[in-house]
């Protein structure tokens, strides 16, 4: 109240959000002096920059994220929190609305598998991946082609930070029918000669339409499978199987003229992450996926392996990762040293149901943004913890749905709450017909829905956890021995 500057605010204690609250509602007004012609971006942060400079370019970069979800909900006619919860850290809205249009169209092609008892094919594959919301991923420049600030490329699956820890990335399980598709892919078409040997791995890059510069991979084990997608021509993986970093880098070492080069369209091969390797360019639609193991694979605890095994992936043993680095052999010994590649079957129309036609990929939007999931069916008995999620009702109204999860994963609808009127933001929560667990329940606050949860699993609710972790702990038996023989 005493100030009269933003500045002098901040100074007599004011949060930056007390200022933005008050400004959006009308309580500051702007009388008068000096005013930018444009805000500050804080990508472009100076040296000379002032406290309230940093705090008002971050509020003006806040509220344009903000204004955009309102956009894109109304665009989509949901409510803004169908896409806001459980949004994974990077996601910005237009992100998490393809993604779970995504996971959708994903949850269709597995019930189509199974019920047609097939194989999920390269058409299958590019459905999904087409739908899927990539993040301009800034951080992997050894693969930048020249010119580009960023590329198309997410990881699924494992990965590690700087302190050691290894953790399964957020996006392999809130989007867990997508990342099936692609583990069931390979699962589906490994070779026999691999599959005996248990070619086993962490993690997956996905990446769309970019032609990775030479490179090598970074955190990477070695042994990587890897096949593209999509309807292009070029694109074939030049790669030097007798590259050896340890002898300088890649640049100088992988020379034009002595590399191999394989049309991964039509192959799936296996090759050494560490060695170098580059795209040629192509014109087209192309994907591709690169299945390997970060060089922390040993790191993950059981908790984190059986996370991953529920997505369909399954972390190697020190044997498994021996026996794929024998079968590649080491560069330079040209007895030993193959470059292991297989023909990839044409399954691109072969068999299965067209997950690419307009009509599935408008009913998995249908689905991720405007129906009522409660008709989805679990068996389980024993639940572990809960999942609140929003739908939008066909008249516009809103609903609140709450879920218990169970053991294994699977999720039964209990509480079901929806508007009393459209826009009114009241609620009228109840038990569903037909969940006889815990006692009966009919409120219009939400706070009490917590506790009937409470109840019906007999624990206090866990607090949200986005990120299965695991690092050296005493407690983990296999990385107590590490400490011991300081290996």
């Amino acid at each position: 109240m005493k100030a009269t500057t933003a500045e002098q605010a901040m100074v007599l204690g004011s949060f930056p959000q007390d200022l933005f609250f008050d400004f959006e509602h009308g309580y500051i007004k702007v009388l008068g002096g000096h005013r930018r012609k444009k805000p500050l971006n804080p990508a472009e942060e100076a040296e000379d920059w002032t406290k309230i400079d940093k705090m008002l370019a971050k509020m003006h970069r806040g509220w344009n994220h903000w204004k955009q979800t309102f956009l894109v909900a109304k665009k989509l006619g949901v409510d803004r929190r169908q896409l806001t919860g459980g949004k994974v850290t990077g996601e910005d809205v237009e992100v998490r609305a393809a993604r779970l249009a995504a996971n959708e169209l994903a949850k269709m092609v597995l019930q189509d598998v199974c019920a047609s008892k097939r194989k999920i094919t390269d058409r299958d594959v590019v459905a999904v991946l087409r739908l899927w919301g990539f993040r301009q991923n800034t951080n992997r420049s050894n693969v930048l082609p020249k010119g580009s600030k960023f590329v198309f490329s997410d990881t699924l699956g494992l990965v590690a930070n700087y302190r050691g820890c290894v953790s399964v990335v957020m996006a392999t399980t809130e989007y867990a029918h997508f990342t099936q598709v692609l583990t069931g892919w390979l699962r589906d078409h490994i070779p026999s000669e691999l599959k005996k040997k248990s070619f086993r791995y962490t993690s997956i890059n996905v990446n769309a339409n970019y032609a990775g510069k030479l490179h090598r991979d970074g955190n990477n084990e070695g042994p990587s499978l890897i096949h593209a997608f999509g309807s292009f021509t070029g694109g074939a993986l030049n790669y030097w199987a007798d590259d050896d970093k340890s002898r300088g880098p890649v640049d100088k070492l992988c020379l034009p003229g002595q590399c191999e080069t394989i049309k991964l369209d039509k192959q799936l091969l296996m090759f050494d992450g560490n060695r170098g390797h580059a795209v040629q360019d192509f014109e087209g639609e192309r994907f591709s996926l690169v299945y390997f193991s970060i060089g922390q694979y040993h790191k993950a605890n059981t908790k984190v392996r059986a996370e991953l095994k529920r997505c369909g992936i399954e972390c190697p043993s020190r044997q498994d990762v021996t026996t794929m680095k024998t079968m590649l052999g080491s560069p330079g010994d040209e007895k030993a040293r193959k470059v292991m590649s297989w023909p990839a079957r044409d399954t691109q129309g072969a068999m299965g149901t067209d997950f690419l036609s307009a009509s599935y990929v408008n009913r998995a939007k249908e689905i991720a943004f405007k129906s009522d999931k409660s008709d989805e069916v679990c068996e389980e008995k024993k639940f572990v913890d809960h999942r609140i999620t929003y739908t939008t009702l066909p008249d516009g109204r809103r609903g609140v749905r709450v879920y218990l999860v169970g053991e294994f994963g699977g999720q039964k609808l209990v509480v079901s709450g929806d508007e009393d009127r459209k826009g009114s933001a009241h609620y009228s929560y109840k038990k569903v017909a037909g969940f006889n667990q815990g006692p009966a329940l009919n409120t219009t606050r939400i706070c009490e829905v917590r506790t009937w949860l409470a109840k019906v699993l007999g624990q206090p609710l866990k607090a949200p956890v986005k990120r299965c972790v695991s690092s050296f702990s005493r407690d983990d038996k296999p990385n107590a021995k590490r400490r011991r023989t300081g290996a």
